[in-house]
């Protein structure tokens, strides 16, 4: 393949053996210093790194990375994803040293937030507490995987992620009981933590297709629950979709299951994130949302939100809230009409 074909699938997101394989070798054959070359590496330092979150000794993202910082020492992204790279590797005191690198690049990159959990975890720090809104919450620290690392990142400088959302979300519950909450696509358990401090609920199904997260999740209920409360919490590891044959979810198989075969009680608010498989969720296994008619938080793609909100629409719901974040958002859908 040529150069410019090899940029093309990268910007697209095409990572195929054979896009890598050409890529890589470009980069490990020398980069000359034009910006043709300089993108391919960096696209191809972000691929590898999100390809081999689950092998730590694998050196691609990284070398790539030390490869565009030799060639153009004051760009800030090379600094970015080297940082990343050792984050993914364990190596968190060559982590925190090149995110600070970016500190001595002309320009207004700033990734203090990344530099902090990569402080945190050098000084063996396996969580980070903080109070937010008067609130004390406490978060495990984990670099498993990229999304983990994100919600670390504002986690180590004491910010839950996405506070505009959860914050509407609370203003959407107001006056009513929250008592049953299902949440898929849970991660660490950013806004269980949340959900936990907020509604006080009885009980909650967390679900989530990585097995890695589950012992997270857990952790992150038990530092969580407010004194004097006692909810009923399980935890599933499954992938919710279409049901059937078990699937392969971050190198381990998993079962696939149904929504509604989970979510089997009443329900009061639900939170959805899979990552584009929203339709097929709701197709295969929405009877709670259409029974319970809950409060409902979900995530979309560019291409699922559209066939999201019919779904939603043609059911008697309106949108109350919707945050975009560009490659993805996220919409607050509520039976009836939306509260101005």
């Amino acid at each position: 393949m040529i150069k410019s074909e090899l940029l093309a699938a990268l910007r697209g997101g095409l990572a195929d053996q054979t896009v890598m394989t050409a890529a890589e070798n470009i980069v490990t054959g020398g980069l000359e210093r034009t910006a043709e070359d300089i993108e391919l590496a960096l696209l191809f330092a972000q691929a590898a790194w999100i390809a081999d979150q689950r092998n730590p000794i694998a050196t691609r993202a990284r070398d790539a990375a030390q490869a565009v910082i030799a060639a153009v020492p004051t760009l800030a992204d090379g600094y970015r994803w080297l940082g990343f790279a050792h984050l993914s590797r364990g190596e968190y005191r060559e982590a925190f040293t090149a995110l600070s690198a970016v500190k001595a690049v002309p320009g207004e990159a700033n990734f203090d937030n990344f530099r902090a959990l990569a402080q945190n975890l050098m000084l063996g720090r396996t969580e980070a507490g903080f109070k937010w809104n008067d609130t004390d919450y406490v978060f495990p620290l984990s670099c498993h995987n990229a999304a983990a690392i994100e919600a670390g990142a504002f986690h180590s400088v004491g910010v839950l992620t996405e506070t505009d959302e959860l914050q509407a979300l609370a203003r959407c519950a107001a006056g009513r009981p929250i008592e049953q909450i299902a949440e898929i696509g849970v991660l660490i358990g950013n806004h269980t933590a949340f959900m936990l401090h907020t509604f006080h609920p009885d009980h909650l199904v967390l679900i989530d297709a990585d097995p890695a997260n589950i012992p997270l999740i857990e952790k992150t209920v038990r530092m969580n629950t407010p004194a004097n409360t006692a909810p009923i919490v399980e935890t599933v590891t499954a992938f919710v979709g279409r049901g059937g044959a078990d699937v392969s979810f971050a190198g381990e198989m998993v079962p696939h299951r149904r929504l509604c075969d989970l979510v089997t009680g009443p329900v009061d608010l639900i939170k959805i994130d899979v990552d584009g498989a929203e339709i097929e969720l709701l197709n295969a296994g929405g009877d709670p949302i259409e029974r319970h008619r809950p409060l409902t938080l979900i995530e979309t793609t560019p291409s699922s939100d559209a066939p999201v909100v019919e779904w939603f629409t043609s059911r008697g719901f309106s949108c109350a809230a919707m945050f975009d974040h560009g490659s993805y958002r996220n919409r607050i859908m509520v039976a009836g009409d939306a509260a101005p």
